[in-house]
């Protein structure tokens, strides 16, 4: 082997040496500064700006150093290089240079978290408030805790109980008909609230709930973030025992059950817009449940608030509801629920209901609760408001794809035409039918109905009468076309449908109540010499007999 085969040929490290001149430019304070600049820059959305870095501080490579001529041999004069050194020597040294670039360093980090901080409280503030925007002062709270602790001093307990909720109520600046949440919230075991447990709710109420839908949300839910039905029983009976518009009721106490779940029902087929069983804050904000509880300190006629409470409703659901369930097991079959309003309702529809499209409670299939006929009848008689015309959409929108389509539509309208021809009337056409509803509608989609559509169109009740209401559907067929417009026009007025109903049924119901116990004391007079006396016509022990 030759020794030009034995040498070894070097190869430079270019890697390593890129790394070096990186390193060298990095270290330059001016470089450095820039890039920080550049980096600020960034952060703020400006331009950057062109880096043209400075060479007088760049240390040369050695290939490129103009190298001093050597000195002499034995020269006792110093080296023309020992000027240089005392030039250094003036300066700083280079381990202060980097000390002072890292503190330039931190400085300006410091400097942009300052800048982006006060970029944030500036520019983002709070817009976010699930229970509502605080109102009361730190004084108005102590003012309402010392009232209370005035108001427990009178109790010669030093607690209170059920009968001083009142006082407790007002004390309290809530509404009166909340006092039988606040005592489930606040009384021990043994039904006494002692003032160290008022005082804490009344911090809680406060403190963290700063408006009426939130602080009663807290009450009723049991530390859940929504309401459910159980959580409403203890409001409506206590409505039901302290009222003085429902004093005759109170002695029935058979009929209490009924009413609360009557009561409820209706509140949540108002309020719970999202048919979720769950009652929200925003929900609650949204409607007028709150406004109504507070409007029952004021009024004694319990039948003047039509809204939720009205017994003269409820005496008109519970009537009807009985009347079809023949067997009278709180239940209604689908033959039963055909039977409402002499067959009214097409079969079609009868079955699409209970499908379970919108049935409320589910457990026992091919049976409607008395909970689901309260909706049920609500919907049935104002198809005008926001949730009974999600009811009857659901109901007609078999596919469930968001839209009542023409198939949809000739699928009940086949029913209607069917029962005309056999009760001898002239029929309309699918084919105008269709154009009529198109024209009434205006759908925003053609040939496809959405429940916006529905929402936004005066006429509802004309729209769903057509395809499954038959009685109703020759109503309208035979008023003037304009009398009908003019309504839809004129909105409800002074009442809603459901609200005219309600008036004219009661008044049928008592009438019948009132030749039948004409009759019952009429045939009384032949056998005792007295006769009986006759009941209140608004007493249900009548319904149950």
């Amino acid at each position: 082997m030759t020794r030009s085969q034995k040498r070894v040929e070097l190869k430079p490290q270019i890697s390593l040496k890129v790394n070096e001149l990186f390193d060298e430019w990095l270290s330059n304070l001016s470089v450095r500064e820039q890039l920080l600049i550049n980096l600020e820059r960034i952060r703020n959305g400006e331009r950057v700006v062109p880096f043209t870095p400075s060479f007088k501080n760049r240390c040369q490579s050695p290939r490129n150093r103009i190298s001093s001529p050597p000195a002499p041999r034995n020269a006792a004069s110093p080296s023309p290089r020992s000027p240089r050194k005392a030039l250094i020597s003036e300066h700083r040294p280079l381990r202060t240079s980097q000390e002072t670039s890292d503190k330039f360093l931190r400085e300006k980090e410091q400097e942009l978290k300052a800048k982006k901080s006060r970029a944030k409280k500036q520019h983002i503030p709070k817009f976010f408030f699930p229970f509502g925007q605080q109102q009361l002062s730190e004084k108005d709270l102590n003012d309402i805790i010392k009232k209370l602790t005035e108001i427990f001093a009178q109790f010669p307990s030093g607690n209170a109980k059920k009968q001083h909720m009142p006082m407790i109520m007002k004390a309290l600046c809530l509404p009166l008909y909340w006092k039988a949440l606040v005592y489930q919230s606040a009384a021990d075991v043994k039904g006494r609230i002692t003032l160290q447990n008022a005082v804490y709710l009344c911090k809680k109420l406060y403190e963290t709930n700063h408006d009426e839908a939130s602080r009663f949300l807290y009450l009723a839910a049991k530390n859940n973030s929504f309401i459910m039905q159980e959580d409403l029983k203890c409001l409506v009976q206590d409505v039901i025992e302290s009222h003085p518009g429902l004093s005759f009721l109170q002695k029935e106490v058979d009929f209490h059950p009924k009413y609360v779940l009557t009561v409820i029902a209706r509140i949540f087929y108002s309020v719970n817009r999202s048919w979720s069983g769950k009652i929200t804050v925003p929900e609650l904000r949204k409607s007028n449940f709150l406004q109504t509880l507070r409007l029952l300190e004021d009024e004694e006629d319990i039948n003047r608030i039509t809204d939720y409470f009205s017994y003269e409703h409820f005496y008109v659901i519970y009537c009807k509801f009985w009347e079809l369930d023949t067997d009278h097991d709180l239940f209604i079959s689908k033959q039963e629920l055909a039977r409402h309003n002499n067959d009214a309702i097409s079969s079609r529809m009868v079955d699409r209901i209970f499908s379970g499209t919108v049935m409320r409670e589910r457990k026992h299939k091919e049976r409607m609760s008395y909970y689901d006929f309260v909706w049920f009848l609500l919907s049935e008689e104002d198809k005008k408001q926001p949730t009974s015309i999600e009811y009857w959409f659901r109901c007609m929108d078999l596919d469930g794809d968001g839209f009542i389509s023409m198939y949809e539509m000739q699928y009940f309208y086949e029913e209607q035409v069917a029962k005309m021809e056999q009760m001898g009337f002239e029929t309309l056409p699918f084919e105008d039918c269709l154009c009529q509803m198109f024209d009434m509608v205006k759908p925003s989609k053609k040939n496809l109905i959405s429940l916006s559509d529905l929402k936004a169109c005066k006429q509802t009740n004309i729209f769903f009468d057509t395809f499954f209401n038959l009685e109703k559907y020759l109503e309208h067929e035979q008023r003037d076309p304009f009398a009908n417009v003019q309504d839809s026009e004129n909105g409800d007025g002074p009442q809603t449908d459901w609200e005219r109903f309600a008036a004219e049924e009661y008044e049928i119901l008592i009438s019948e109540e009132g030749v039948d116990n004409d009759a019952q004391l009429y045939e009384d007079d032949f056998e005792t010499a007295g006769g009986k006396a006759l009941k209140s016509p608004t007493n249900l022990e009548e319904v149950d007999t």
